[in-house]
């Protein structure tokens, strides 16, 4: 129960999301690359019916396919010993502050659910809400424009006890200087984990590693 049984297939993307439907070959190749690992999620996709059967009131905030910014999924690894998400991030024309460019809170949400979701991967699999983001610090280098896929990343970088330091990213591969990609946002956090008596009492692991 709470496991999702294969690839969901996406709706089809209305007008007020497009490009959606087409994410960037740097991300298509990561996620059919041998040895990618994908995060299977049932919460984001077994539809809003599973979601309603199963406690949840609404959309998921970046995970839906109508989200403002959206996240279709997250690949993890440990390419330096700690566990690292790496994932695609689409932001559609409802996420316009500026004319033409994305606001601000739209990287900052992308950096909360990547820490979140890292901090999640702390014991080297997936266990989602056994645990809590309590601080990001999030600094915002370069703006976003409308319609932009980029790189979303985190890692985890020191763990005390129940505490975990996660630093993330947001990027353009397609956009380097100097030969390294363009950063738009770059943040820290910390994450706690549940106490054992809570995770025991917690609610569904609903995530696994393939």
């Amino acid at each position: 129960v709470g496991r999702a049984q294969g690839h969901a297939s996406p709706p089809a993307m209305t007008q007020q999301h497009p490009g959606r439907d087409s994410p960037p070959v740097w991300w298509t190749d990561m996620a059919a690359a041998d040895g990618a690992a994908p995060l299977r999620v049932a919460e984001w996709e077994n539809g809003p019916e599973w979601r309603r059967e199963n406690g949840w009131t609404g959309s998921d905030f970046v995970h839906a396919q109508t989200a403002p910014v959206h996240i279709p999924g997250y690949l993890l690894d440990s390419p330096g010993g700690g566990p690292r998400l790496v994932g695609a991030a689409h932001f559609g024309p409802a996420a316009e502050s500026h004319r033409g460019l994305c606001h601000g809170g739209t990287m900052c949400a992308l950096m909360d659910d990547v820490i979140g979701w890292c901090g999640f991967c702390a014991s080297g699999t997936c266990e989602p809400w056994s645990g809590f983001t309590v601080q990001i610090d999030t600094s915002l280098r370069a703006p976003v424009a409308v319609g932009a896929w980029l790189r979303v990343e985190a890692t985890i970088v020191r763990r005390e006890g129940r505490k975990v330091w996660v630093e993330a990213s947001l990027s353009d591969p397609l956009a380097c200087s100097d030969g390294r990609p363009r950063v738009h946002c770059e943040a820290k956090g910390l994450f706690l984990i549940k106490k054992e008596d809570t995770l025991k009492s917690g609610g569904p692991l609903s995530c696994e590693r393939l």
